[in-house]
């Protein structure tokens, strides 16, 4: 059965593929950090939700078999909780809060190796599920969008149907369905999210680029925006985070994102080293990235569950500082008799958690800098990360830049020399 592939939405730091070792890249470099890992080994649940700066992950298979679980992960303290389970276990499940509850949407159930129009609510108050209005049709694989007190589903698939164009609208309230006039597009590299309060769509067209839909949900019509040439492929599962609509290429490793005002598809400063993993869920909380679990393939081709989890610190990119000063807290007081020699030699080493030893050849007033950075940030002012400017190995680059997150940093030391 193949995975679905759709593009990002809104913030999607992530890929298909992902390595969570040390490396670098032309833009910056940042670290994985392992967490706590999810109590059930699972992929292809399709989405998990972040609610109340939780994530909850619900469903997907072993490989053998549709699970029914639902589990929570709170990032601050690190730490997973086992929730009730639904009535029934699938995956490929369309998975959506609206209104402070969550929706269980169709799917595919192992054991009758059928789509199903089965609908559960799940609420985190009483934490208990209940059984809602059944969908008109069985799908699988199809994007759920809440928007003001209803939830948009788009196209699925069915094996009477195949990839279809349905969309289909519940309302939590009424308990109720209806269907609205088919998507003007059809396939599976698509995506859905809401920006500035209308609802949009993504659809990759190969050997083409992006188009992307408005939709006007009081006239049910929609809207072609813009068509950007580009052989950029975004990839699932996607992220909508902080009000942009960003994407993942399938081949490279380039993130981007759609500017709505300007109409155009910008690049991101930060790229990742490719993994073999796909069917894992991805979301954001609190500017820090989150991939949890998913599968990666044997040489045989057969698919092995993880529960593994990772987090990327992209606070500085998701929200950047807008004062670059690196000490956004200057002395009142400074030194009178600055360094009267700026370009003095040294060497800064720091010691990351990971075993990771950074070098930098730095200026006096480079390391007076990073220093005093350190310093206010142990006391918990000024930014997470420090950004050094690489000086070597620029090649085509304009510039290569670190991002030195603070958390990690075990210790440093500043080798002075003469030349």
């Amino acid at each position: 059965m193949n995975l679905k592939k759709i593009g990002l939405f809104a913030i999607a730091m992530i890929m298909t593929l992902f390595s969570f070792q040390t490396y670098s890249f032309a833009a910056e470099e940042m670290q994985w950090v392992k967490k706590a890992p999810m109590p059930t080994a699972r992929y292809s649940y399709n989405e998990g939700i972040v609610y109340e700066d939780k994530i909850y992950i619900y469903g997907g298979t072993t490989g053998f078999d549709s699970l029914a679980n639902l589990e929570m992960y709170d990032p601050e303290k690190d730490k997973w909780y086992k929730l009730p389970n639904s009535s029934v276990g699938r995956y490929f499940t369309s998975f959506v809060e609206n209104q402070g509850k969550f929706y269980a949407i169709g799917g595919y159930v192992a054991n009758t190796a059928s789509e199903t129009n089965i609908v559960e609510e799940y609420d985190p108050i009483s934490n208990s599920w209940s059984r809602k209005q059944s969908m008109p049709q069985a799908i699988r694989n199809a994007k759920a969008i809440s928007f003001e007190n209803n939830i948009y589903v788009f196209g699925g698939i069915s094996e009477k149907l195949g990839t279809t164009k349905l969309v289909q609208v519940f309302n939590p309230e009424t308990n109720t369905w209806i269907s609205k006039n088919p998507l003007p597009f059809e396939g599976n590299s698509l995506s859905f999210g809401v920006l500035n309060n209308s609802i949009y769509a993504i659809e990759f067209v190969p050997n083409e680029g992006l188009k992307i839909y408005s939709y006007d949900h009081l006239n049910d019509t929609w809207t072609l925006d813009n068509d950007i040439p580009s052989d950029f492929v975004p990839v699932y599962p996607e992220i909508n985070y902080d009000g942009k609509l960003f994407f993942i290429s399938s081949s490279s490793t380039q993130i981007k994102y759609y500017d709505l005002n300007s109409k155009k598809l910008i690049t991101h400063p930060a790229s990742f080293t490719p993994l073999n993993r796909s069917g894992y869920y991805s979301g954001i909380v609190k500017g820090k990235l989150y991939v949890v679990g998913g599968t990666t393939y044997t040489i045989k081709g057969s698919a092995s569950p993880t529960s593994d989890v990772q987090e990327l610190d992209l606070s500085d990119l998701v929200n950047p500082d807008p004062n670059p000063d690196p000490n956004p807290n200057p002395d009142p007081n400074p030194n009178p008799d600055p360094n009267p020699n700026p370009t003095g030699n040294a060497l800064l080493v720091i010691y990351m958690d990971s075993g990771l030893i950074k070098e930098y050849e730095m200026t006096n007033e480079e390391i007076r800098n990073f220093t005093e950075w350190y310093e206010g940030r142990a006391k918990g002012n000024g930014r997470e990360a420090y950004i050094v400017n690489k000086k070597y190995n620029i090649g085509p680059f304009n510039s290569r830049k670190d991002f030195i997150s603070y958390s990690h940093i075990e210790s440093f030391e500043v080798q002075e020399y003469s030349r």
